[in-house]
């Protein structure tokens, strides 16, 4: 988390370091209109709904390319990651004997492990409450243009849910010590599910070529996870999250 941390620190200071034009009260300040960027983004993200009784808060981040396609709006193609390591299913505990509760111990399977990454294709759209086309006569100073916006997107999301080490809870009950070696087979619930969201944010224009981005989003993916239901999990369909933080793009150029 502090590795993260860092990197957001970074991404909100690196703009301040970028060099200004000698000449910046000459400058007549150039539109992003028709400029491509790429870009990179650190996310603080959050299961949401069903999914937080399986997985707790991470970190994400992503990577896109961004067409400023108009002077209020802007089209994306990302891609982020996110994992979330363990999962609260590993730290989970079962009653055994399974058909006897007058019997019942609770026990933890001590080799379980439990995480999920999920990697995400997704086209994004924005729309800019602020027009990004300014006329600025020349001889003023360069501004710093900000201006919030709405952002939605779709695509495909990844994900590979491992499981293994989890004792076998079904063991018939013969006197003896449950046998915590007797463990279920591992398994990946994996599936390429299509998913949306929706978010908003502002966006800060620092230069001609340069944008910093704050943004949060609710992310909803079609996807399933099998129950466990000996180890309280039921099945989990669909998996929500939500996440926050901030994205730098660089326009490069125009197409």
């Amino acid at each position: 988390m502090n590795r993260v941390k860092g990197f957001l620190a970074l991404l909100i200071a690196m703009p301040l370091l970028l060099p200004l034009s000698p000449d910046v009260s000459a400058q007549v300040r150039e539109s992003v209109v028709g400029k491509i960027g790429i870009g990179v983004n650190g996310m603080f993200n959050f299961p949401v709904q069903s999914m937080r009784h399986r997985f707790r808060g991470t970190e994400t981040w992503g990577i896109f390319l961004a067409y400023a396609n108009g002077p209020r709006s802007t089209v994306e193609v990302e891609y982020h990651r996110v994992r979330y390591d363990p999962g609260k299913l590993q730290e989970s505990t079962f009653y055994w004997p399974e058909d006897q509760p007058a019997k019942w111990q609770n026990y933890k399977s001590p080799l379980a492990r439990n995480f999920m990454t999920v990697n995400s294709f997704t086209v994004n759209g924005f729309y800019h409450f602020v027009n990004r086309a300014p006329a600025e006569p020349e001889g003023l100073l360069r501004r710093v243009l900000a201006g919030p916006f709405l952002m939605y997107g779709a695509g495909f999301y990844h994900y590979n849910n491992k499981m293994s080490g989890f004792i076998f809870g079904g063991q018939p009950d013969t006197g003896v010590p449950i046998d915590q070696s007797l463990v279920l087979s591992p398994r990946s619930d994996t599936d390429v599910a299509w998913g949306f969201y929706v978010g908003a944010g502002v966006e800060i224009l620092i230069n001609d070529n340069t944008a910093i981005d704050l943004r949060g989003r609710y992310h909803m993916m079609i996807g399933e996870l099998i129950a466990m239901e000996a180890f309280n999990a039921a099945r989990l369909f669909p998996m929500s999250y939500v996440d926050f933080g901030v994205a730098m793009k660089y326009y490069i150029g125009r197409l």
